[in-house]
């Protein structure tokens, strides 16, 4: 019995979705500076913020590996059924970077989104915790995180629903740079 080439990458899915809770549980027994990190230490929340953004991005990059394995077994099994209709013989390379299924183009403008985010987002976090505030950089930093994990459900709703996940995670960015802004002007 051959085990379906799909469950690896879902299997880190999985094992990262577990990580990323774990690393939320954590990140609730430090507390949180009002003011700018002044030592490493006072750092600390906003690491467990960097590493569930890490943790979500390597959930979306395997998520998208397993939703290419698991469309090309459906068309190989479409294929096996309809041979005699002329019907190309399915290829991987095709299915995970072509633009013909559905499925994956939803994994595919999930991780691109993502890695598009992912720069002002830490950049904007940790601007935030050196000049700001460690505690609102934590906040903002963590419900950007929460914001970006449904990307992959409201993109596949009707338009406007995909503004329910960018909006409020742009908003977050906008936030912690403005209160940069505001720290740096008072220094």
């Amino acid at each position: 019995m051959s085990v379906p080439i799909h469950l690896l990458p879902l299997s880190g899915v999985f094992s990262l979705a577990a990580a990323l809770l774990y690393t939320a549980t954590l990140a609730r027994t430090t507390s949180t500076l009002d003011g700018p990190a002044k030592t490493t230490a006072d750092c600390a929340p906003i690491a467990y913020v960097a590493v569930a953004s890490m943790l979500l991005y390597y959930i979306f990059l395997f998520y998208q590996s397993a939703t290419a394995f698991m469309e090309f077994s459906k068309a190989q099994r479409s294929y096996g059924e309809k041979k005699s209709d002329g019907q190309e013989k399915p290829n991987l390379s095709k299915i995970k970077y072509g633009s013909d299924n559905y499925n994956v183009h939803v994994m595919n403008r999930t991780v691109a989104n993502y890695s598009e985010q992912i720069v002002p987002f830490l950049v904007s976090l940790f601007l935030c915790a050196t000049f700001a505030s460690v505690g609102k950089a934590s906040k903002y930093g963590w419900m950007w995180v929460f914001f970006r994990s449904y990307y992959p459900v409201v993109f596949q709703k009707p338009f406007p629903s995909l503004f329910l996940s960018t909006m409020p995670a742009y908003v977050c960015v906008w936030k912690m740079l403005a209160e940069v802004v505001l720290a740096v002007a008072r220094m």
